[in-house]
Formats: C-alpha cells, structure tokens, sequence
C-alpha cells in the first residue's frame, strides 16, 4: 500500500516581516511512523521543493513555494491514500483549495487531515473540504491505524480512537480521544530521507537564527499548562513528555554525520521545565565533546533557569533563546492563565545573558479585557527586561485560534465565526501592519498605536543601556552573519527585497 504526504506551500501576506520557512517536522514523524508500519510513503513539500518562487493568492497575498497544481501534479497515480497537514489556520482556505484539487484528480482514494486547524474544528473542516477523515491530535499511532483499516475497506472506524470522520449516512462521528503516546523514546525517528531537508540545511532556512546548518529536532512533547490564548491542550493535551537524554544525543550525532548539522532548533512547545533533566542533557553534550551550537526558538519559561542552568546551557552550545511570559500584567497573566512571575523572568533573563546567551522576549497585546492599566504595567517589565539584557522583543497583536478558550469565548459571544474574513484577520502574525482588534476597551489602530510604543520602549531602553548594540547588529548585516533575531529579520527583509525587485525587472 503506497501512502503520499503532502506539506502543502505557505500562505504569506505581502506585508509579512517574520515568516520563517522551517522543515516539515510533525509530516516527516508520521511518515517514519507509517514506514515502520510497513507502508511505502513518498513526500510532498509543497514549501521545500520550490523556495525561491512565489505565487499570487487573494487579499494581497502570495504563496511560497509550488502551486496547488504542481503539487497534485506530483501524487503519484498508484497512491492508496493521501495524508495532508493543516496546521495554521491562516492557511487554511488554501489548504481546502489543495484538497478541493486533489479529490478531483483522485476520487476514489482515501484523503485524510492533521494539524492543529482540523484537530480544532474538525466538523468544520469536514464540511468545508473533500477529507475523508480527520486525525486530532498527536497523529504517528492514529495515522497507521488509518492505514490499516484503508488496507482493509475501511472497515470499522469507529474503532480507531482520535479521529472524526462522517458515517455513509452523513453523519458527523468524532471518535474518543487517543491517550498520548506514553513513551517518547519509542516513537520512530523523523523519515527526513525523503524530504527536501538538504534545500532547508544548504541556505540556512530554519525556526531559529541561522548559526549554520539548522537541523530541526524535538525533545519533548505537550506543556502542563492550559493557556487560554493556545491550542495546545486540545491538540496535545497537559501532557508533558520528555526523552532519554542519552538517546536524544543519540539522534544529534546522527544528524550531525548523515546531514553535516552544525546547529540544532528545538521545536519544543515546553523546552524547559525539569531543571536536573536540563543539566543532565547540557553536561553529557560537554562529556560526548560535540560542536554545536543549540537554540529554543520556539519560546521556554524561566522557572529552571537559574545561574547554574545558564552556565551549562551557554557551556553546551546554547546560543539563543526565547522568553515568553506574553504579559508583564498580574491581573492579565491571571486571566489568561499564564503562570508566570514577571520579576522572576527579569532575574532569569539577567543571568541567562549574563552567561552569553543572545535573548528575545514574546509579548501579546489585545486581549479581550485588557485596560490602559495593565499596559503600563507590562511598560514598566518591557523596561525592566531591557535593562536586563534581553536581545530582541516582538509584540504580537491578539488572534483567537480555533482550539482555544478564547476562541470559545469569542463564537459563543458571536463575535468570531469561520469565515474568509476571519481567516484573514489571523494575518496578524507575520503582517503587523493589520491588526484585529478583540478587545473591548481599544480599537485596530489602538492596538496598533501600543505596540508600537513598546517596541519603541523596549529598544531605546536596550540601545542606551547597551550603545554597542546597534553597531554590531550593522556589523553582523556587512558581515552576512546573525546573531539575533533583529539581525534574522533584517537579513529576511533585505532579501524579499531583492527578490521582489529582480521578479519585477523580469
């Protein structure tokens, strides 16, 4: 039985400042799971087989990568069954258009959905495409079980747990939810094989600073807390679920030999809580004497990171890091559930760039109840964490994601509905140019009109504390090196730049 993955290409607004261009790592799990699983399995990347070409969408949009068409054109003509990832919902209406392709080329075969999009309203997502069955959730165990059953007629789904599908009769069934998989160090590795990973390792593309060949790499599954901006606890639950260090080493060395890996991304949800594993992982790195440099682009909290964890994380190869306390507010923190203390992040933040490790902080403004009071309180830790050391800040505006409790709270008021205008609000992220304003206390352009002033807060804090910054960050731009994200995202800007005007001289 032959299986096709598909990654679809990414949907980037013109105006976009961040978007990253990162290897297929949750498709790459599943597919090492299905060939252990005795299935053949071939790969679309949609984003990594074509890097360098854009493509026009709607709403001033393009898409990166290779166009739905080309993408079709590439499923083999004996596949069984297809697998496509839907993960961000801003993708989302380009996804249904993939698939909308895919079914008129191949009605007969069986297409299925995972990601965090479909996992959060898989009814919808039913409706709204050609799937044939959703997976929810953590997708490796789920996925071959689909398989089997697709081997066999699809007989008794309703037996496969973590999936939602509709009966011959038209009915919605979601079936009950999958445990998670108890055992991390069982799961097969990623089958990078047969990705394009080389495209991504080559030009330095990945989820972090480029430090060199970017090898993406995930220690540890689920976080323990149930913020209610994320959608974490409805894909993966508050399970949290770390490796065997020695094992996870393991799987380094390897890519470090069969990929030529220089530097390693942790995609971790939670990268850091249990501070004796940390240690632990950051000293065998020293004993086995490798040469890398590691990063937590992804965001940690700070709880374990104290003076000692710094030290060895610098001495192990940690370069940088992010913070992501979301708010400096106690009373927003609060609300939003985000067990974090604004001035135990300022100390951790202190040490860890006393310890030579480069430093961005995440925050998040609009939130439904959010008040002029609470802002100054998050002014007043966007200066403590300036002076502090940190690096680089980035102030998201508030979007509510399918999955999360507040986008529960939003439907439930009526104030959000899945529609193309909302998929477009979700823009946010990678256009800050346009922001949706959720709360009931500022508009669009006063979200817009805060976040700016504490962006300009944070970096003439960081600059007159540390005048030596913005003069290494041209050194770094001259030198065509990156230490951290301001360098990232001036380096990605400038080349946009060139690209768009050598497409415009063609």
């Amino acid at each position: 039985m032959k299986i096709c993955l598909v990654r679809p290409p990414i949907l980037v607004p013109a105006a976009n400042l961040v978007t990253t261009y990162t290897p297929p790592v949750g498709l790459a799990y599943v597919a090492g799971a299905l060939r252990e699983g005795q299935f053949e399995v071939c790969f679309i990347d949609g984003l990594g087989e074509s890097l360098d070409t854009r493509h026009d969408w709607v709403k001033d949009c393009y898409i990166c990568g290779l166009t739905l068409e080309q993408i079709v054109e590439k499923i083999p003509d004996d596949v069984d069954m297809i697998g496509v990832h839907a993960g961000f919902s801003f993708d989302w209406p380009m996804c249904q258009v993939l698939i909308k392709l895919i079914r008129e080329r191949f009605p007969n075969i069986t297409i299925i959905g995972g990601g965090e999009h479909v996992t959060a309203v898989p009814e919808e997502s039913l409706l709204e495409s050609s799937l044939d069955i959703i997976v929810c959730g953590e997708g490796e165990e789920t996925a071959v079980e689909i398989a089997k059953a697709v081997e066999n007629g699809n007989t008794n789904l309703e037996s496969i747990t973590g999936i939602a599908f509709h009966s011959k009769e038209g009915k919605f069934i979601k079936t009950d939810p999958r445990p998670r998989l108890t055992n991390v160090n069982d799961i097969p590795s990623p089958a990078w094989d047969i990705t394009p990973l080389h495209e991504y390792l080559d030009r330095g593309f990945g989820y972090g600073v480029n430090r060199g060949r970017s090898m993406p790499i995930v220690a540890s599954r689920g976080c323990p807390y149930q913020c209610t901006f994320c959608s974490s606890p409805n894909m993966w639950t508050t399970r949290w679920v770390i490796r065997d260090p020695e094992l996870l080493l393991d799987e380094m060395e390897k890519s470090m030999a069969t990929y030529g890996a220089t530097n390693f991304d942790f995609y971790d949800l939670t990268f850091v809580l249990n501070k004796r594993w940390l240690i632990d992982f950051c000293s065998k790195i020293v004993d086995r004497g490798l040469n890398i440099t590691w990063q937590l682009p992804a965001g940690t909290r700070s709880e374990a990171i104290d003076s000692e964890v710094g030290y060895w994380m610098h001495r192990s190869g940690c370069k940088n890091m992010t913070y992501t306390p979301e708010s400096g507010s106690p009373s927003v923190l609060k609300r939003i559930k985000k067990k974090v203390n604004p001035e135990s992040m300022v100390s951790s933040i202190r040490g860890t760039v006393k310890e030579g490790i480069n430093v961005k902080v995440n925050l998040i403004f609009g939130f439904p109840d959010d008040t002029i009071g609470e802002y100054f309180e998050t002014y007043s830790f966007i200066i403590k964490m300036a002076l502090a050391g940190a690096h680089d800040l980035s102030i998201w505006g508030f979007s509510p994601y399918p999955g999360t409790e507040l986008f529960d709270r939003l439907s439930l008021q009526n104030r959000v509905k899945l529609d193309d205008e909302f998929y477009d609000s979700l823009r946010t992220y990678s256009d800050q140019t346009k922001i949706t304003s959720y709360s009931e206390n500022f508009s669009n352009n006063g979200i817009q009109v805060l976040r700016v002033f504490g962006l300009s807060l944070f970096y003439s804090m960081s600059f007159l504390r540390r005048p030596i910054r913005p003069f290494l960050v041209i050194k770094n731009l001259i030198k065509g090196t990156q230490e951290s994200r301001m360098d990232r995202g001036i380096s990605d800007a400038l080349r946009r730049l060139m690209f768009f005007r050598a497409n415009t001289k063609q």
